[in-house]
């Protein structure tokens, strides 16, 4: 049973709200220092001390006469909610554009939680019963713990290309970093390319071991700069946890370009993703995904149809239309006769039209799609171009995510499709000449998250950095 939930059935035998109780920390002196132990150690956990009444805690500290002790405990209690809650919830709002199912963690009572640690003496525990337990989430922080443990050592800039033992700024990086364990200068050749490679599986590179200007770049980004990715990340894995608990939820990193399927601490399929380009970027969002489409068809964004495919019709109207298996929509929706249509006068300005594709293994969405609302008309699917799946940088889109895969995450979500995705590939093509169209609304509507974190996990829950495509992180 959760804590939280034994917190809740204990409360009900008590005579008032815990909440309401004034918790009288100065009095209290052990769990008082305690506290401040844990305000200290905040760094650890992505967090400032100096956003924990760190003036008032100063004060305390230096066995200043404090005449209001009610104000001050009042104050410290304050900060003991707050610091309690970053580390349940998250600290900062998380990046997201739009958040159809307005979604705020609230899963916890954090004031009853504080109030019951300190009845059961369990004050310095509470941190890490707040905090998610899934593997990810203690990945990022433990790979948080160790490029601040090696922040002190000076980082000087990797210019050299030489892969040996002379290259001491090489050496030093590739130890803050956590790629070697000790900060050895007598390393073999050897073992250095072979460290070398694990930086560059760090950086989604490839892994032949020979310094180039790409790894460089990626060496000499600060640590400073790593550490806001890896807490940025390790908020939003909090700020996760409630909803990622109570029920399965679809996540896509727009920089990773990977997709996990989540309940509680399991992952039930993860699987690779094509992103935006940096011109037509995907964006962060929250939504449900609400329906499968077996065979959809693909109405092409007006952007799209008036930039690249009018220039193309334009040069051989019917067979363009033909090959690539489109009809044209008047704006009542109504299919028109191409042959009619004087396309030489039509432009960007000026094109009353819509065009779609028909389904078919052939369209642009592949044989699914996985619909859910967003204002900026994208969604999940299938794609009939794999090869792309093979890139380390899968940044192809224009905003909507290709998934790999998508036929066995549709499955999971909707398992009245099996009798179709169980012919082989080719029937499955026919079948959508047969069938056409075919909509599955979903029982269970499941939650997706659309995030932009340059430090994520991979499938094996090992930290990576990716790269920042759409310029996005400051500091």
């Amino acid at each position: 049973m959760k804590h939280w939930l034994v917190f809740f059935l204990f409360g009900l035998f008590l005579p008032f709200p815990v909440s309401s109780q004034h918790i009288r920390w100065l009095s209290d002196t052990a769990n008082c220092q305690l506290l401040f132990q844990l305000f200290g150690q905040a760094a650890l956990f992505g967090l400032d001390e100096k956003d924990y009444a760190y003036t008032t805690v100063r004060q305390v500290q230096s066995a200043t006469v404090i005449r209001d002790t009610l104000s001050v405990d009042n104050a410290i209690t304050d900060a003991a909610t707050s610091f309690f809650s970053d580390i349940a919830y998250g600290r900062q709002a998380n990046r997201i554009t739009y958040n159809g199912l307005n979604y705020y963690p609230t899963c916890m009572n954090i004031r009853d939680s504080i109030v019951y640690a300190l009845r059961e003496h369990r004050l310095g525990t509470l941190a890490s019963r707040l905090e998610p337990h899934n593997p990810m989430y203690a990945a990022l922080k433990q790979q948080l713990a160790v490029l601040y443990s090696r922040l002190s050592l000076a980082a000087t800039p990797v210019i050299a290309e030489q892969l040996d033992s002379t290259n001491h700024p090489l050496i030093e990086r590739l130890y803050q970093l956590g790629i070697t364990d000790s900060l050895n200068y007598a390393v073999s050749e050897d073992s250095l390319r072979n460290m070398l490679r694990k930086a560059q599986r760090m950086f989604e590179m490839l892994e032949d071991g020979h310094v180039r200007q790409a790894i460089l770049e990626e060496l000499n980004i600060s640590m400073e700069k790593r550490l806001y990715e890896l807490k940025q990340a390790l908020n939003t894995w909090r700020w996760l946890n409630c909803i990622q608990e109570e029920e399965p939820v679809i996540i896509v990193d727009i920089p990773a370009a990977n997709l996990f399927y989540l309940y509680k601490d399991s992952v039930r399929f993860y699987t690779r993703c094509i992103v935006g380009k940096p011109a037509t970027p995907t964006t962060p969002l929250v939504s449900k995904v609400h329906e499968v489409i077996l065979f959809p068809y693909w109405t092409v964004p007006h952007e799209i149809a008036v930039n690249e495919l009018l220039p193309a019709i334009k040069g051989a109207p019917a067979d363009y239309l033909d090959y690539g298996n489109y009809q044209v929509l008047d704006k009542m929706g109504k299919v028109v006769d191409p042959a009619g249509i004087k396309w030489q006068q039509l432009n960007k300005n000026n094109f009353p039209y819509t065009l779609r594709q028909l389904f078919g293994c052939d369209n642009s969405l592949g044989i699914i799609k996985l619909n859910f609302y967003s204002p900026y008309s994208t969604y999940l699917h299938d794609t009939p171009n794999k090869s792309y799946f093979l890139f380390n940088s899968r940044y192809f889109s224009h905003g909507c995510v290709r998934v790999e895969n998508v036929d066995v995450l549709a499955e999971m979500l909707e398992p009245a499709l099996h009798p179709f995705l169980a012919n082989s590939p080719s029937t499955v093509c026919d079948l959508a000449a047969g069938n056409g169209q075919l909509i599955f609304p979903l029982k269970h509507p499941v939650p997706l998250f659309i995030l932009y974190e340059v430090a994520w996990p991979d499938p094996n829950g090992v930290i990576r950095f990716y790269d920042d495509v759409y310029n996005k992180v400051k500091i």
